[in-house]
């Protein structure tokens, strides 16, 4: 059997792999299953091609395939993201919005099973839950079974915390056999689209288009950190029905924005993901900025000259600008970001201000945020999940 060819590597903005050298080799299968071909060069994940397409190693040819083309029902609820943009946290809500026994004492059915990722379990599977579906997907827009009939709730996160997020979560599963990974191999694999799921750009592109789609909700990581009630507030609308009156209902919507906060989500982690597949807790910590514990100046600087290239021309574009700056002087230098206040009384430094990023920040003149500086890249085991917090400091 011919051998599958491993995707070329893109040469996007990226400088010499010297340094790497040692620690990338030539792609050779370590497995190989009719039609998928398993592998992992030295230093790097395990993972696997099928059609083409780079997955986790475990996944099978037939399922990724009839997944690409499931029927669609009109119960149907997808919740789409590239991994680590708040997947779980999304069905973790939808969870208690659609199933008043989701999360009650000694229920530990898994959200694998519950609330499937469709290519890595397959169309039969799929057809074999109860309506209404409540389905997951890592799938680019053009792979994705799009209908008029079902709904789909897109979610997007700043892309250097995603990768950082991303990187634990390979660290983290056994799956990879790369518990002690390299920051900086990661990072290359990154930028260059060669990580199972694909390439982090080419994924917000394609689902751009559709954003205002209406059968599509479309979600921010960090609006939902900064205003969790608001997130689970539309998403109970946008599904409608029961859950709607549910997130109409004060008392009852307090209560699941309790039980989706971070804190209470470490509890009962088993709901998401075995223990046993894991070296760490699966959920780590909220919010954003945890990119600048491992990033380097250049890394950064890169990711901000991708960003800016690949996103030229759309929405995209003037997202996530505090998220991925630098530094407090790369903020100032925003044209687009206010940094004064007519309000004599403003005073926050009794509190800590995650920034929204729907409503300039007005701070002023003689208070500035305080912007941590970078630490030295940790050395860590920890998991995936969301990165640590960020949040805004008055000095």
């Amino acid at each position: 059997m011919a051998a599958t060819m491993i995707p070329a590597k893109k040469s996007f903005l990226q400088p010499s792999l010297e340094t790497l050298a040692e620690k990338l080799s030539l792609c050779e299968p370590i497995k190989t299953r009719p039609e998928e071909h398993v592998y992992q060069p030295l230093g790097q994940p395990k993972q696997c091609v099928i059609d083409g397409e780079i997955w986790p190693p475990i996944f099978k040819a037939a399922n990724v395939r009839s997944s690409k083309t499931l029927q669609v029902k009109d119960t149907d609820i997808f919740v789409c993201t590239y991994p680590k943009c708040g997947t779980t946290w999304v069905q973790h809500i939808c969870s208690q919005l659609l199933n008043s026994q989701y999360g009650g004492e000694g229920e530990v059915s898994e959200l694998s099973f519950t609330s499937p990722m469709i290519e890595k379990m397959g169309a039969e599977y799929c057809d074999s839950l109860t309506h209404p579906r409540l389905l997951k997907t890592h799938f680019s827009f053009t792979n994705t079974p799009v209908s008029k009939n079902g709904k789909y709730i897109f979610v997007a996160r700043n892309p250097k915390d995603c990768l950082t997020s991303y990187y634990f979560h390979n660290r983290n599963f056994k799956i990879y056999d790369w518990a002690q990974g390299d920051f900086d191999v990661f990072f290359e694999l990154f930028v260059s689209g060669q990580l199972a799921f694909g390439d982090y750009y080419d994924h917000l592109l394609g689902w751009l288009p559709h954003i205002n789609d209406e059968n599509v909700l479309f979600l921010k990581y960090e609006d939902m950190f900064d205003d969790l009630e608001t997130a689970v507030y539309k998403i109970g609308q946008f599904l409608g029905g029961n859950a709607k009156n549910l997130v109409e209902n004060q008392e009852i919507l307090t209560k699941i924005v309790e039980d989706s906060k971070i804190d209470s989500m470490k509890k009962n982690q088993e709901r998401y993901f075995p223990a046993q597949h894991l070296t760490s807790d699966f959920i780590r910590r909220g919010g954003s900025r945890d990119w600048t514990n491992y990033m380097s100046r250049e890394q950064s600087d890169r990711m901000d000259a991708i960003f800016r290239t690949r996103m030229a021309g759309t929405e995209a574009a003037d997202w996530w600008k505090l998220e991925q700056a630098w530094d407090m002087e790369d903020v100032l230098s925003m044209p687009d970001i206010v940094i004064t206040s007519d309000d004599d009384d403003f005073d926050c430094a009794e509190e800590m201000c995650s920034v929204s990023r729907r409503v300039s920040f007005l701070l002023s003149p003689d208070r500035v945020p305080f912007m941590p500086e970078r630490r030295n890249s940790i050395d860590s085991i920890a998991s995936s999940g969301y990165g640590s917090v960020w949040s805004m400091a008055i000095n």
